[in-house]
């Protein structure tokens, strides 16, 4: 059963989730599969041969991210065409409310991840960014290189295939959006933040407080009185790691008491500590620790109790996510 647009745009996208064309079949759908509803990630493979595709606008940013295959890829815009070589690594960008007309050739099909951010979300990191009165830089081109943008979208991918919830797709699109937005539109200023800040304290509280539930962005920084753009700046710049990292390692600290001085199944622990599943849980353990919660509780059912938080690597280790959010 395919999506209808009405069906995206309940929840904030307007994207054309439907789009099937003669052209191109479409392979995966995030918005079906994983339930995401802060990024709509699609992946396509394109027919070899297209003549004159028209792409009507919509309200979000668009970002199209070749993954395999070799073709001549043309866009018209202003009355001409214009082209571009597609290769593995190249990437299209559409702003929003601007419209696409394409065709192209190749010896094979075309292989391409969508990946789309809500427009609202673009405008707001654009004011939070710089003045309201300056207007959104456009984010609007055929063809470019961007290994930061690359390495996202394949780390978004991947993370979809296994199992991450929406909070890292939450963090990924502010992230996206603000690299956009200063790419084409220039630097803010600088922040800086302390760990002492009130601010980041309460914050942090309220991550503690609240770990079973399952928390937003916008819930954490609205919880301060801040805009998701400003709390992530000023979070980072204070702990040196994403909200949405921090939290997890909190999660996992928690999850770690339990393990050890508990009789609560895998599944009760990772529902109290805020993981969707024990999958969930069992994924993040594994790449925290080395071991699955089950072999670390074997492991430490005889040991005399200590901080948990020492079991946990004090940075990045071979298991982290790529730290590109």
């Amino acid at each position: 059963m395919e999506l209808t647009q009405s069906e995206a745009s309940m929840e904030g996208f307007d994207a054309v989730v439907n789009e099937r064309n003669t052209f191109s079949s479409r392979t995966f759908c995030s918005w079906r599969s994983a339930g995401w509803r802060s990024v709509l990630l699609q992946r396509f493979v394109d027919e070899p041969v297209a003549d004159e595709l028209r792409m009507s606008p919509c309200a979000d940013q668009a970002l199209v991210l070749v993954t395999q295959g070799d073709a001549w890829m043309e866009s018209k815009g202003s009355g001409r065409w214009m082209g571009a070589r597609y290769t593995r690594g190249q990437i299209g960008l559409t702003a929003p409310g601007n419209s696409t007309e394409l065709r192209w050739r190749s010896t094979v099909p075309l292989e391409c991840i969508h990946l789309y951010l809500p427009g609202d979300l673009v405008r707001r990191v654009s004011t939070e960014l710089w003045d309201v009165d300056r207007g959104m830089p456009e984010a609007d081109v055929l063809s470019m290189t961007d290994p930061l943008v690359e390495r996202v979208i394949h780390s978004l991918s991947d993370a979809v295939d296994g199992g991450m919830d929406d909070l890292y797709a939450e963090s990924a699109a502010h992230f996206l959006a603000v690299h956009l937005l200063t790419r084409f539109g220039g630097r803010p200023e600088p922040v800086t933040a302390r760990i002492g800040d009130a601010r980041i304290r309460r914050a942090i509280e309220m991550m503690r407080e609240n770990l079973d539930q399952q928390l937003t962005l916008e819930d954490i920084a609205g919880s301060v009185w801040m805009s998701v753009y400003h709390f992530l700046r000023v979070f980072k710049a204070a702990t040196g790691q994403t909200p949405r990292r921090y939290l997890t390692r909190l999660r996992l600290r928690a999850a770690l008491r339990l393990l050890r001085g508990g009789d609560l199944s895998i599944t009760e622990v990772a529902l109290r500590c805020g993981f969707s599943s024990p999958s969930s849980l069992s994924a993040a353990f594994s790449r925290e620790t080395g071991m699955t919660p089950h072999a670390f509780r074997q492991n430490h059912t005889n040991r005399i109790p200590r901080d948990a938080e020492s079991d946990l690597p004090s940075g990045s280790s071979n298991h982290a996510q790529p730290s590109a959010i």
